[in-house]
């Protein structure tokens, strides 16, 4: 059962450091070639829909990140 876990752990922090590895790479070139996609403000975006969900959705939020941190 410990291998189970270990494994799915490294699969979910493999995921997690390419989504962020993604998230970069597309903030620099945004910033080098203006395009269409732009990641902060879709990140703000996400941030003020958890925002506006008032304490519910700040918690939601902090849950979130607790995953990601």
């Amino acid at each position: 059962m410990a291998d189970v876990s270990s494994t799915v752990q490294g699969v979910v922090s493999g995921l997690v450091s390419l989504i962020k590895g993604l998230i970069v790479l597309f903030v620099f070139v945004n910033i080098l070639y203006p395009t269409g996609f732009d990641p902060i403000g879709g990140l703000v975006d996400l941030v003020s829909t958890f925002l506006d969900g008032g304490f519910a959705g700040l918690l939601a939020l902090l849950l979130l990140l607790s995953f990601i941190g």
